[in-house]
């Protein structure tokens, strides 16, 4: 199969995700320039991918590392939803090609939205081998009160009222000192970690967050006796709203601050007529998922590609 990528304005790569119901907020420009603008070492290829069967809206990043001599393509960044817009079969199967070209590593990431991304494998004779990731998804009833009363568990319910009578509160924010500070809880909790992470997010990228999508980025952040013990960064486009990351005071776990924040996300995207909650791949660990299917996430999975390029299986065999 030919395929090309070719550069396209904004208007006509945002055009191509109107009406989508799969477009997702990781696939628009505004994600493109926050990523741009908070990793130096990655260079935004999104464009246009032209193939027989037509041209889509498709996100491409190269990030560098090692001054250059590893590179790996993504169809999204970092690790987040991707490919093809609109996401019918036959355009899976040309990012799939053009991915499966590339010299080096490369990750064409899913998108649990798109029907078309589950039937179509990577090209016969590709190099990319398949793989899955897993999200929770939350169809939004009509009200708030519907969710209440049917969906959310007695025991969350029961949580709520307790931790509210406690004082703890939610609110949204844009206060750059709290961003700073729900900023330091993720480096507390990065410390906590038995081995070094891949990649350290860093506080520019959730300050791009805010500034460059205003409108569709909230911080939510939680607060007993007026001290700051938790937040939430949330997405919110198209339908559907994104719980992109949360970090929480490791020493307020008492008081359950992630419960209240939870409740509020949900409560407030049915009150704006949003569709889905999206809770983002929980890494396996299994306490997160049960966590999330006890607001009422139902399990879903997406496809993944990807590839291992020779300089980064010599690395990695140099590391060990």
């Amino acid at each position: 199969m030919r395929v090309s990528l070719q550069e396209a304005g904004d208007s006509v790569y945002e055009a191509a995700l109107a009406g989508a119901a799969e477009a997702t907020f990781y696939h628009t420009r505004a994600w493109a320039r926050i990523l741009t603008s908070s990793f130096p070492s990655l260079e935004d290829r999104s464009g246009l991918l032209t193939s027989t069967d037509g041209d889509h809206a498709l996100p491409a990043f190269v990030w560098r590392r090692a001054s250059g001599l590893l590179r790996t393509h993504h169809s999204s960044f970092p690790f987040l939803y991707g490919g093809p817009i609109p996401g019918t079969g036959p355009a899976w199967q040309a990012a799939a090609s053009y991915f499966s070209g590339l010299p080096g590593s490369a990750r064409l990431t899913g998108n649990p939205f798109a029907n078309g991304a589950s039937a179509e494998p990577a090209p016969q004779g590709g190099s990319l081998e398949t793989g899955t990731e897993t999200t929770h998804l939350l169809s939004l009833p009509a009200t708030a009160d519907v969710y209440w009363e049917t969906v959310l568990t007695t025991q969350k319910r029961n949580d709520v009222r307790r931790l509210s009578k406690k004082g703890v509160t939610v609110d949204c924010s844009r206060d750059p000192g709290d961003i700073s500070a729900v900023y330091e809880l993720y480096l507390q909790r990065m410390a906590t970690w038995s081995q070094r992470p891949g990649i350290i997010y860093p506080l520019r990228l959730y300050e791009e967050m805010m500034g460059q999508a205003a409108e569709e980025v909230r911080l939510y952040v939680a607060r007993f006796e007026d001290n700051l013990i938790g937040g939430t960064f949330v997405c919110r486009y198209n339908g559907i709203v994104h719980y992109h990351a949360g970090y929480f005071d490791n020493e307020a776990r008492r008081l359950r601050p992630n419960v209240l924040v939870q409740e509020r996300i949900i409560r407030d995207a049915i009150e704006d007529g949003y569709r889905v909650y999206d809770m983002l791949p929980s890494a396996g660990i299994a306490s997160v998922e049960a966590f999330k299917e006890s607001f009422g996430g139902v399990r879903t999975t997406f496809p993944v590609w990807s590839k291992t390029g020779t300089l980064h299986r010599l690395a990695g065999l140099l590391r060990r």
